[in-house]
C-alpha cells in the first residue's frame, strides 16, 4: 500500500509540474512581452484599438476603453510593433466616435525593469 500511496504522490506532483509549464496565455514580469498602459496627454481619445502580437508572437486585436489619463490594461501580453488606432467613443468607433488617427509605437519583448511598457498619446491626427 505504501508503494502505490508514493507513485500516486509522484504522479500528482508530475503532473502539476506538467501543468504549470504547459499553461499558455500567460507571460512572467520581464519576459515574452509586456503588459501596457496608455497614457493620454490630449485629453480627446475615449478609446483605442491595438493591433499587435501577443507574449507567443501571434497578431491580436484589442479595442481599450481609456475613460482616464493612464489606462492600464492588465492581464493581456503584447510585443513588438503595435499600433494604436485612437477614438473619441469608448467602442473603438462602435458607437459612432470620431477616428482621430492611428500611431505606431514598439512595445519591447522583454524588459529589465518590470513587465509594463507605458504608450503616449501626444498628438491626434484629426
Amino acid at each position: 500500500m505504501r508503494k502505490r500511496t508514493l507513485g500516486t504522490a509522484a504522479a500528482s506532483g508530475t503532473l502539476a509540474i506538467a501543468a504549470v509549464l504547459g499553461a499558455g496565455g500567460q507571460a512572467f514580469a520581464g519576459t515574452d512581452g509586456q503588459q501596457i498602459y496608455i497614457t493620454d496627454y490630449t485629453g480627446r481619445v475615449n478609446s483605442v484599438k491595438i493591433i499587435s502580437q501577443n507574449q507567443k508572437g501571434e497578431p491580436r486585436t484589442y479595442c481599450l476603453a481609456t475613460p482616464h489619463k493612464e489606462t492600464k490594461l492588465e492581464g493581456w501580453w503584447w510585443r513588438d510593433y503595435t499600433r494604436l488606432a485612437k477614438w473619441t467613443d469608448s467602442t473603438c468607433g462602435a458607437d459612432g466616435g470620431t477616428y482621430l488617427g492611428s500611431q505606431d509605437e514598439y512595445v519591447p519583448p522583454t524588459q529589465y525593469n518590470g513587465d509594463w511598457t507605458g504608450l503616449g498619446i501626444y498628438k491626434n491626427t484629426y
